[in-house]
């Protein structure tokens, strides 16, 4: 009797564990049915569309300045899928100031119509003429390469500007022109009528008290070559060495503006005064020495403010202004050997020594 009972419960057991393994399989089969069908019945996935950035520089994208700056600012988002459109204003070269007026024109239109998620602007002219418009708008924006203070453009407490200020290495690049000529006491600063030097100056009249020694003998706001050439010549019996700084905007005889690499070749052969600035490209055209302003690094502090906005919905207002740090000495080699000036051994193995001019190469 116990065995009668013994084997009906184990049947039922078996028949029960039919059971379950049977719905367990049909649960399974309506679950490949029902994604089959959701998979059939819904519609495709769109792509994110990419981010779109608007790239405005005061100058030209064929200068290196301008191609460091982008170089840095799209290495800071290169994991991102963003599409660029650049309007170059080439205020340095560019002579016809109607020229100019259609370029903001072109990229206002493209803030309306194509409706950029970012606006990246280098220097200083983009930020009088297209920039000032925007700020506290909807349009988030980062600069840099600004020489001028941030407050005359109104970016001061705007919700939606910030960026990267262009500080130059006043103090290492006169430590650096003094290493090479300790007999040099005056100075004199050529510059243009870019609105860039107006910073530039005011920074050089503050920090010139840090060297007792030196006197500023000249402030030279020059307009056209051949009044360069003259000032150049009188600095010759005047002053001790040379601050080329506004080299770009000088007018020929008919009102165009002269190539700086004809500016500065014209110098090297005309003058046996050193020279210095503050930037890579004017010792590659014979301008004795600089500490320089990376290019590169502006741009990649303006990127990563950017991904900041882009991808943490931070305020641009929230992120400081800042100013890049860092500079790389250089001396021009063929410039220092034909002032007669002799480099000592440490100052070859520590500076970027560009050995020639680039006419020469």
């Amino acid at each position: 009797m116990a065995n009668f009972k013994d084997n009906q419960y184990r049947s039922h057991e078996r028949f029960w564990q039919r059971i379950g393994k049977f719905l367990v399989r049909m649960w399974k089969i309506t679950l490949i049915l029902v994604s089959a069908w959701l998979s059939m019945h819904s519609q495709p996935a769109v792509a994110a569309e990419p981010l779109r950035i608007l790239h405005v520089p005061s100058y030209h994208m064929t200068w290196k300045w301008n191609i460091d700056q982008l170089e840095g600012f799209k290495s800071a988002l290169s994991d991102l899928d963003v599409e660029y459109r650049v309007v170059e204003l080439d205020t340095k070269r560019q002579a016809d100031r109607q020229v100019i007026s259609e370029r903001i024109t072109e990229a206002r239109r493209l803030i309306s119509e194509w409706k950029p998620q970012l606006l990246y602007v280098n220097d200083d002219y983009v930020q009088r003429y297209l920039t000032e418009d925007y700020v506290n708008s909807e349009l988030p924006v980062v600069f840099s390469g600004v020489n001028r203070d941030p407050a005359e453009y109104g970016f001061l407490g705007a919700e939606n500007v910030t960026g990267v200020i262009e500080h130059e290495h006043f103090n290492a690049t006169l430590n650096l022109l003094l290493r090479l000529q300790p007999n040099v006491r005056r100075i004199a600063v050529v510059v243009d009528d870019d609105p860039t030097w107006k910073g530039v100056i005011g920074r050089i009249r503050d920090k010139i008290n840090n060297f007792p020694d030196l006197e500023i003998v000249d402030w030279a706001l020059i307009h056209r070559f051949d009044e360069f050439k003259r000032k150049v010549a009188d600095y010759q019996q005047t002053a001790d060495a040379i601050a080329m700084l506004g080299v770009f905007n000088l007018k020929d005889e008919k009102g165009n503006n002269v190539d700086y690499e004809t500016v500065l070749r014209w110098t090297e052969q005309h003058s046996a005064l050193p020279d210095f600035s503050f930037w890579q490209t004017r010792v590659e055209r014979g301008t004795l020495c600089a500490v320089t302003v990376s290019g590169y690094q502006q741009g990649l502090q303006a990127g990563k403010m950017a991904r900041r906005i882009l991808l943490d919905a931070v305020s641009p207002g929230s992120i400081p202004m800042v100013a890049s740090k860092s500079g790389e000495p250089v001396i021009s080699l063929a410039r220092a050997r034909k002032l007669g000036i002799e480099i000592d051994s440490e100052l070859l193995l520590t500076t970027h020594i560009i050995s020639d001019y680039v006419w020469n190469k």
